[in-house]
């Protein structure tokens, strides 16, 4: 049977670009609260950079995920207990097309879609042109592209001949192939390091060229999973809390400055850290070479880099394959480059990390880097956007109009009070739809993907994520 909004013109619908979980939770939310919608993406499945299927997937089959089971779910579904602790991306992709299937998200779902570009003309009005062809009118869009379309290339990187191959770590798929050869990879983030170790299964040999050091933490703290023992210390133990988990964290796998890596700038709790098991141990062990930033390359393709400590010189590489694990820039092709406006830093003005000051008619979810994982972050986004669009609908509310109020300030102004992480769109309806009460949204969903530390303007910038969730479940309180 059709679904009655295959009936309602596209004028009066949202368009949701990008069907990965961020996507995903928007569609969830706004049929929740019945605003008519499309869900477009150029992949044949829901899933985002999780379909296995995307040749553009940054993810690859071996990939082991930074968070746990219990830490990775929506609000109203739980993971399956048949899953692993730690799930795979093909498990994860299971979780989300079960997530669709349960909401009925792929009645409204068009599958092999690309939207090439998408222009507002006055508000609440947006006129879309498809791959299909098709020129449609929409009256909002949520563009939820995430953070890869864009990848960042160092300037040097241009220098390299091309017999040597680089490619940036979204395109990374596995070591198959790389037996006597060496690898540089370059990049100071979680991206990295995964390549590194991955890289070292089977290659010659893999330099690791780190600019920035953070604090290295493994996936399981005296057995539990490290985001499941963060979730059981108290807050109140303040910088307490910092001695033990770094004396904790030393205890168990080291410091990177002992391993030879750069001594991490930031504190611990205060660090986008590196979630790995192996990465010091390699480094230990010789198969992964530490080494500072690149300084420069030759015509044969022999790369000049920093030591480890700028104290130790110039050193030289020859590598068969660079992999460039340096960031993304923030943006979208299919959006207009003056629709959101920049700040000085050159990052996108967006409220709250997704909300474009003086519309009411468009949402960017995923232009936001995040230490601990972007889902809770997606998730709390998709909430207001869904109570937003949806008061719009109606002709407006006062909650609207005090959120028109915040976003037109400064976000220090917004409380930071949390709220119970439950009561959310679909938190406040799972009694209705039967779900299980699950952990609180507090952990990660989809990997860190490059530190964007390179160098360049307009990377995707970084927010702390414990302040900014609280700040956004303030605004959706707004609406209850």
């Amino acid at each position: 049977m059709p679904d009655h909004h295959d009936q309602i013109p596209s004028r009066e619908k949202v368009l949701i670009i990008g069907a990965g979980p961020a996507g995903l939770a928007a569609a969830a939310a706004l049929k929740a609260l019945e605003v008519p919608f499309d869900l477009v993406d150029r992949a044949k499945h829901v899933g985002g950079i999780w379909n296995e299927e995307r040749a553009d997937s940054p993810v690859w089959p071996s990939m082991e995920m930074i968070s746990s089971r219990e830490f990775t779910q929506y609000e109203d579904m739980l993971q399956p207990v048949s899953f692993p602790e730690f799930l795979s991306p093909g498990h994860m992709a299971k979780y989300l097309r079960a997530y669709a299937a349960r909401h009925e998200l792929t009645a409204h779902f068009r599958p092999g879609v690309e939207v090439r570009y998408a222009r507002p003309f006055e508000d609440g009005v947006w006129q879309v042109e498809l791959s299909t062809g098709e020129v449609l009118i929409y009256r909002a869009v949520i563009s939820a592209h995430g953070i890869v379309e864009r990848p960042h290339r160092p300037d040097w990187a241009a220098d390299v001949p091309k017999s040597v191959q680089v490619i940036h770590s979204k395109d990374w798929t596995g070591p198959d192939g790389l037996e006597g050869k060496r690898v540089l990879v370059v990049g100071s983030g979680q991206s990295a390091a995964d390549i590194s170790v991955d890289a070292a299964r089977r290659a010659l040999e893999v330099r690791w060229s780190v600019r920035t050091g953070h604090w290295v933490v493994p996936r399981r703290i005296g057995g539990v999973p490290g985001d499941v023992a963060a979730s059981r210390e108290p807050a109140l133990l303040g910088g307490l809390n910092e001695k033990i988990a770094e004396a904790v964290v030393g205890r168990s796998v080291g410091t990177p400055q002992d391993a030879g890596l750069p001594e991490p700038v930031l504190p611990l709790l205060e660090d986008s850290v590196i979630i790995s098991d192996d990465v010091l141990a390699r480094v230990r062990e010789g198969r992964i070479t530490p080494a500072g930033a690149i300084t420069s390359v030759t015509e044969d393709g022999t790369v000049y880099h920093d030591g480890p400590s700028h104290h130790a010189g110039h050193l030289r590489y020859a590598p068969d394959l660079i992999v460039l694990a340096t960031g993304y820039e923030s943006g979208a092709g299919h959006l207009p480059e003056d629709v959101v406006p920049r700040t000085a830093a050159g990052d996108l003005d967006l409220f709250l990390g997704a909300f474009p000051r003086g519309r009411d008619d468009l949402v960017v979810l995923g232009q936001q880097r995040v230490a601990g994982g972007a889902l809770p972050v997606l998730v709390e986004q998709a909430d207001v956007a869904a109570y937003v669009l949806a008061a719009s609908r109606a002709g407006g509310s006062s909650a609207l109009r005090r959120f028109q109020q915040l976003r037109a300030g400064s976000e220090s102004a917004v409380p930071v009070a949390d709220s119970s992480a439950g009561s959310g769109v679909l938190g406040r309806l799972s009694g209705v739809l039967g779900a299980h009460k699950v952990t609180a949204r507090a952990s990660a969903t989809t990997p860190r993907i490059g530190s964007g530390d390179e160098a360049g303007e307009m990377l995707v910038p970084a927010a702390d994520r414990d302040t900014l969730l609280a700040r956004l479940r303030s605004v959706r309180d707004l609406f209850a």
